[in-house]
């Protein structure tokens, strides 16, 4: 087996995470999600949660501000109310965005490992050694997993999935110029709608030994 590397971008609702560590189980590869912004985090010398940040798209004011970070400048006076300084960022989103791709660089390097998230289908695109898969799913049968997990109505449930789905679509189209559903970013898509987890990790270690 030539992979030694398995990204997972999955939509909210389709089972994602149960289905990465699935994979990872069967393949005896090592699971990696959250470990990446804490190991960014102690990279860069804040907490897990600013980095976290990073990878939403930030609000106006937050790139106003880091703009401002970037022009140390900017006199005094233009400021009606002045940052404390123990507030204002030593790095922007983009520095921190910069740690969890090299953190990512570095977990390829090392092998044997299942990404999930982060946007590692698009930092490992060059990697012939990475299969890069999406788990997707229809808004109806994404709702209904939400509703089971989270106790909320159908409405609701559906909000969130829309809601979820725009905003990595803003983030992918703002950060890295591409469309996060865009097919020719992955190796392969499965749909969580007739599959189960284990059916559709079965699906994904099935195309990785056959690399």
């Amino acid at each position: 087996m030539n992979i030694r590397v398995v990204t997972v971008a999955r939509q909210v609702g389709t089972a994602g995470e149960e289905v990465a560590r699935l994979v990872a189980e069967r393949l005896h590869f090592r699971y990696v999600d959250y470990q990446i912004v804490q190991q960014a985090a102690r990279e860069a010398g804040v907490s897990p949660d600013t980095v976290s940040e990073a990878e939403h798209t930030p609000s106006l004011l937050t790139r106003i501000l880091e703009a401002l970070a970037r022009t140390p400048s900017t006199p005094a006076a233009a400021w009606a109310d002045p940052v404390p300084l123990a507030t204002s960022p030593l790095f922007t989103s983009t520095d921190y965005r910069q740690f969890i791709e090299q953190v990512i660089r570095d977990l390829a390097q090392e092998g044997n490992c299942v990404i999930v998230g982060h946007a590692a289908q698009v930092i490992l695109r060059k990697r012939p050694d990475t299969l890069k898969v999406l788990v997707t799913g229809s808004p109806e049968a994404r709702a209904r997993r939400i509703m089971a997990g989270m106790g909320v109505d159908e409405k609701e449930a559906l909000k969130t999935v829309e809601r979820t789905d725009r905003e990595r679509l803003d983030y992918f189209e703002r950060f890295y110029n591409t469309g996060w559903l865009d097919p020719w970013t992955y190796d392969l898509t499965v749909s969580t709608d007739q599959f189960t987890p284990s059916q559709a990790a079965d699906v994904i270690c099935a195309a990785a030994r056959a690399r």
